[in-house]
């Protein structure tokens, strides 16, 4: 199963890495103990958390290009972002279109509609990345 991703990405020293803006500078994060040998630091250090964050601020010229990567799944027809993966069932979201009413989708919100699938039930899923040049602006 592949991991589901929804956040902002970056390449620094040849490894992808999530990337937050903090106070005009790159916090980059990690789940690999060995980027303690890359300058990272242990946020909260506990062994028993699982998964293990280890942080490291840098310079935005330091870094590549920031780009999103969200996971989607393809369900009927239709293109749905997936908010999470639960016991081998995915939630799809999505705000109001004629396609929510025919999906059965249930309303949990203003404008927002979810809807519990089985991965069988769905035709593919895949990730969109998308550059995200102004991420420092």
């Amino acid at each position: 199963m592949m991991a589901l991703r929804d956040a902002f990405y970056t390449i620094y020293k040849s490894k992808e890495y999530r990337v937050t803006r903090r106070n005009g500078l790159a916090h980059l994060i990690s789940n690999d103990p060995n980027d303690l040998n890359n300058g990272f630091i242990e946020r909260k250090p506990d062994e028993s958390l699982n998964p293990r964050i280890f942080v490291k601020t840098v310079t935005p010229s330091e870094i590549g290009d920031i780009y999103e990567i969200s996971t989607y799944a393809l369900f009927q027809g239709f293109e749905f972002p997936i908010k999470y993966e639960e016991n081998g069932e995915y939630i799809l979201v999505s705000d109001y279109n004629p396609s929510v009413e025919k999906l059965n989708f249930i309303r949990v919100d203003k404008y927002e509609y979810e809807k519990t699938v089985k991965k069988e039930e769905l035709d593919l899923i895949y990730e969109k990345k998308t550059l995200r040049p102004n991420f420092f602006k």
